[in-house]
């Protein structure tokens, strides 16, 4: 199968995920798109690897902006020893043993995935926009959030163009968790801030590991691979 880039959604994760190969790799090395009638096709084997390498890298830029946020508040203000509210996205889980995830249908883990980046998209504006109110903030943690931002709303289009793809019929929007957050990362209170954003970096973090897995099975389901 092989997926038209005239979908806005394919472009923005293809450019995205692009720019960001092109910083250690060769452009020849990249994938190319097949022409046909002037249009630009990308095959679904070469979307799902590029959904894959951009929901791994997100996973690793959330895991490096916890760790950064841990060494430069956590430790000093004691915020590990604290109660952790419960994350947002809790309720949305990859089946469980790893076995059932990996007999579960690709469209339900994709809608999985989608409903799992759509619901932190507003979460994710607000820590980018509330993050330079915290003291001393690093600005390679600010980078950070918003890197994760920029591509976790150009992998949820993309995720969007190729469900339109391989569906049989639109089901609409899937309902997700709605985040209730955004007053704690204004609180007056220094400590009650700091608090309020590490417990939304670790969930953040959590949430990509989600994505990750998801799609990493989507992939080995859809391609037929036996390393799963």
């Amino acid at each position: 199968m092989q997926l038209s880039l005239m979908y806005p959604g394919l472009w923005t994760l293809l450019l995205l995920l692009m720019s960001n190969l092109l910083l250690w790799k060769d452009v020849s090395s990249l994938p190319n798109c097949a022409i046909r009638n002037g249009r630009c096709f990308a095959s679904l084997e070469e979307m799902l690897n590029l959904a894959v390498s951009m929901s791994q890298d997100i996973s690793e830029q959330a895991f490096k902006m916890f760790t950064e946020f841990d060494n430069q508040y956590a430790q000093s203000h004691q915020l590990i020893n604290r109660s952790l509210k419960k994350c947002h996205t809790s309720s949305l889980n990859l089946p469980k043993p790893r076995s059932k995830a990996l007999q579960t249908h690709p469209i339900v883990l994709l809608k999985l995935v989608k409903s799992l980046l759509a619901a932190w998209k507003v979460p994710m504006y607000h820590l980018v926009k509330e993050m330079p109110s915290l003291k001393d903030v690093p600005d390679t943690m600010l980078s950070k959030a918003r890197d994760i931002e920029q591509k976790s709303t150009g992998l949820l289009e993309g995720i969007k163009s190729i469900l339109s793809q391989i569906q049989s019929k639109d089901d609409g929007d899937e309902k997700y968790p709605v985040w209730s957050g955004q007053a704690s990362l204004k609180s007056d209170t220094e400590d009650a801030r700091q608090f309020a954003f590490y417990n939304l970096i670790r969930c953040a973090g959590k949430n990509a590991q989600k994505v990750e897995s998801a799609l990493m099975i989507v992939r080995c389901q859809i391609l037929k691979k036996n390393n799963c």
